[in-house]
């Protein structure tokens, strides 16, 4: 096969092949295409099979008139259309006007995305670039076949009884005539024998070139194991293989399942005071799970370079290494490859899966839904039987912009709701629950959930924080300060920028771009509006910054913001799991922060960078994600509180200490011993308190001291100072819980207070930190030994190699030595291994 490109106004993709005269027998010839970006006519031999409009779609085309065979070259052409062209003449030829006009004048990008059935985030978001992007961006085959074609695989796992799973399986048949005396073969290999049944099928009529048929299956509960979200269990999948046999074909069809059951909990509070709201969690084999992790962006901004299988399993594993057990595939990109779901099957990582549309109001016109039915039928069919996908959500963030007039709908409100409830509700809910009974569908994010249905699927307040899932964005603020954090049920977004490491940004920007901060060519790739102003202001309340910073610094200090904002943040979410206020706030079941990676090198909110990076962020996350933590706060109320969180499934005794550290010297000043905790099961974690004057003794999200500061630090050391002013800026807390066992083993990762911002802090000697040796522990190891004068401050190892990462990054060094450890996905030397070090200094010469 020959292949080549034209573009000028229009791209045109064309490739010349030829067929062997012995496939002419065939009855039946059929070219497919998985992936059209997006608006294009198709010629086979000058004759024009198909066009397509709709990048989500799978299009099929009969080819069989006008193939040519043996010596015969064949001439396939795709002729694609500029989408800003289509998407400018949708916009002026229709008559209602869909607002937003245009994106935000920082993003450099294009107009009316939303008129289109493409990646949204193709005409420019805040974290990328305008790429409006053409061509064929998935597989393109032709099949032969005799009779019918076997196209998709639904299956069910139930948990039936206390000795079997039920398994149900919908096989889906593209036919082109009835089929009759067809047989079936269902086999399922699982950890014992294959387990096979067969059975007559399909005396249907074909309908629209579609059949259906079904088979139940009885699988013994002993002959397979459950499938767990990472940190709960093991992920095994079983081999499901369907045969279909027919008068003149046999076809056959293998997919991976796992069995489990997930559910979405949505339930009162109290049954005797509705005000209180719902909760919002899920449960995975009747576990409640809370949802640890980030968002998931295209893992590139070209289509056809999305599906890369060392990237996405690098971005994938990178999440389950730090204990993420949730992946949110935003609605701005795309319907991820099937190597995506595959690999989070394997890893036990979850998946929300959005619908492709996000931060527009849509047409709700014939024709645009017409190709929205067909988009959404065909992805829940290619991705349902995924264990790893767990919900099903309409659309990104479009029902808090209704409400909200975010883009000027208030003037039409009564149409763009009646469009709303026409495209997410009666369109794409309605397909939803007729393909898949398994999952929970919502029909935003945020939502209210069901409340948000009984209002007429729009929340009076979407951003309730008794209800479903909240986003949560506030840059004007300190964001090291939890006084301005939402009592949520679950948060499903909320994020702050960092740069890029200064390796990333060197492979895309001259030189001289990076000499001033910030230059205009980095002004050009910032797209969030005022992005550099907030970013500055969250590093000049908290951090010293050198009177003549360079880029480099920046991208030191922006990201130890990121990391700490994050990790203060996520700990906030994850201590209130078990705390419900009185008015109803509380009991929080999610964290998912954004987001997880990048398509560019430029200032975003990722803990990934494009090079596959670690930020700052990303080693931090291993601490905040770690399924035992400690969480110590300094209140606004001079309170302060520890907490201490854990995701086992089995109750457990542990004790925790506190170090009272002054800023003057790595000793600390006393240390501070608790009695035995008990911390209970995480599968009762969702045990409501109904009665708000019973306090209940054990959690797994448990308050483990809580106490005026002031007076408990006073009662264990008079050495950091006399004035409140002097406590607070003079000394700092490190703790860190242990199992109640002869060896006081570590049970969670170091936490540490900070009573006062960086900046502010007094007695403090920025250290002399020095690497006294690197070894090569193994082929992939290597090993790096510290030492320290001092306390040393969020301590940054900088590598060249992009194909590893240390054990641990960021980090407090109390110790005056101090090993770490980098591990390479391939063979390193010593020769390679280009490191550098930073930490954070307070004064500068």
């Amino acid at each position: 096969m020959k292949l080549g490109i034209l573009i000028s106004r229009f791209c045109l993709i064309f490739c010349f092949f030829l067929v062997n005269s012995s496939l002419e027998s065939f009855n039946k010839k059929y070219i497919i295409f998985d992936g059209i970006d997006t608006f294009s006519d198709i010629y086979l031999n000058k004759k024009l099979i198909g066009s397509t409009n709709n990048m989500f779609v799978r299009y099929t085309f009969s080819v069989e008139e006008f193939l040519k065979y043996q010596e015969e070259e064949n001439v396939l052409e795709v002729i694609i259309k500029s989408p800003i062209r289509m998407a400018n003449q949708f916009f002026n030829d229709y008559s209602n006007k869909i607002p937003p006009f245009c994106v935000p004048k920082e993003y450099n990008g294009e107009c009316h995305v939303n008129y289109l059935r493409k990646m949204q985030s193709s005409f420019g978001w805040d974290w990328g670039p305008a790429f409006p992007s053409v061509g064929i961006w998935k597989s393109v085959r032709i099949v032969m076949f005799q009779d019918n074609l076997l196209e998709d695989i639904k299956t069910e796992t139930i948990a039936a009884n206390t000795s079997h799973w039920l398994l149900k399986t919908d096989i889906y048949i593209q036919c082109f005539e009835s089929i009759s005396n067809a047989k079936f073969k269902l086999a399922l290999n699982t950890k014992k024998s294959i387990i096979s049944i067969e059975q007559n099928c399909c005396n249907d009529i074909c309908v629209k070139n579609e059949m259906h048929t079904g088979v139940e299956l009885y699988v013994p509960k002993t002959d397979i194991n459950t499938w767990w979200p990472n940190g709960y269990g093991e992920q095994p999948l079983y081999s499901l293989s369907i045969e279909l046999e027919t008068k003149n074909d046999i076809q056959s069809k293998t997919i991976s399942i796992g069995f489990r059951t997930a559910e979405l909990i949505q339930e009162q509070i109290d049954k005797n005071d509705p005000k209180l709201g719902l909760s919002f969690y899920f449960k995975i084999n009747g576990v409640p799970i809370f949802a640890k992790g980030s968002n998931y962006i295209p893992a590139n901004i070209f289509p056809e370079n999305m599906n890369d299988e060392n990237v996405i399993n690098n971005l994938l594993t990178a999440a389950k290494q730090v204990d993420m057990n949730t992946i949110r595939v935003w609605g701005g990109g795309v319907y991820e490859s099937d190597v995506f779901y595959k690999i989070c099957d394997k890893l036990g990582i979850m998946v929300w899966q959005d619908m492709m549309f996000a931060c527009n109001m849509y047409p709700a016109h014939q024709q645009f839904l017409e190709t929205v039915e067909v988009e959404i039928k065909q992805q829940i069919r290619r991705l349902q039987y995924h264990p790893s996908i767990i919900l099903w959500a309409g659309n990104n963030e479009n029902e808090a912009a209704l409400r909200g007039n975010w883009y000027g709908t208030r003037n039409n409100y009564s149409m763009f709701a009646s469009d709303y409830i026409t495209l997410y509700v009666n369109t794409i809910k309605k397909i939803v629950i007729e393909e898949d009974k398994t999952r929970n569908f919502l029909v935003s994010s945020p939502t209210n959930g069901l409340k948000s249905e009984e209002e007429n699927y729009i929340a009076e307040n979407p951003y309730s924080a008794l209800y479903g899932d909240v986003h949560y964005y506030n840059y004007e603020v300190n964001s090291w300060s939890s006084i301005f954090f939402p009592w949520t049920r679950f948060a499903s977004e909320y994020g702050l920028q960092s740069l890029p490491a200064y390796q990333t940004l060197q492979k895309a920007f001259d030189i001289n771009d990076l000499i001033t901060f910030p230059s205009p060519a980095l002004i050009h790739r910032q797209h969030q509006p005022l992005g550099y102003g907030f970013m500055l202001y969250q590093i000049e309340i908290n951090l010293p910054v050198p009177p003549k910073p360079t880029i480099s610094d920046y991208v030191y200090l922006s990201q130890i913001v990121q990391a700490r904002a994050m990790r203060i943040q996520t700990e906030w979410y994850r201590k209130h799991r078990n705390t419900l206020l009185k008015d109803g706030r509380g009991l929080t079941m999610g964290a998912l922060y954004w987001q997880l990676n990048d398509v560019w090198q430029a200032p975003t909110w990722s803990s990934i960078d494009y090079d596959q990076r670690w930020k700052m962020l990303h080693y931090s996350a291993s601490d905040f994600f770690s399924p035992i933590i400690i969480v110590p706060e300094l209140e606004i109320s001079n309170n302060l509180t520890i907490y201490a969180v854990s995701d086992s499934l089995a109750d457990l005794e542990v004790i925790f200490n506190v170090e009272i550290y002054s800023w003057k010297s790595n000793i600390p000043l006393t240390t501070y011993i608790s009695d035995t905790i008990l911390l209970v099961s995480n599968a009762l974690v969702i045990s409501y308190l109904l009665n708000f004057n019973t306090c209940k003794k054990n959690n797994s999200a448990q308050l483990i001291l809580n106490e005026n500061y002031f007076n408990w630090l006073n009662a264990i050391t008079q050495k950091c100072g006399q004035s409140k002013d002097q406590q607070i800026r003079s000394c700092f807390l490190h703790t860190k819980l242990y199992y109640n066992n002869i060896n006081m083993t570590e049970a969670s990762p170091s936490n540490y207070l900070f009573p006062s911002t960086f900046n502010k802090i007094i007695g403090y000697e920025t250290p002399n930190i020095s690497v006294t040796r690197i070894w090569q522990e193994k082929k992939n190891q290597i090993n790096v030994k510290l030492e320290s004068t001092g306390i040393g401050l969020f301590v940054w190892l900088n590598v060249t190699q992009t194909d590893g990462n240390f054990n641990e990054n960021g980090f407090i060094m109390l110790n005056k030595t101090k090993t770490v450890k980098y591990m390479s996905n391939k063979d390193i030397s010593l020769k390679q291994f280009n490191l550098e070090i930073e930490y954070l200094r307070t004064k500068f010469i």
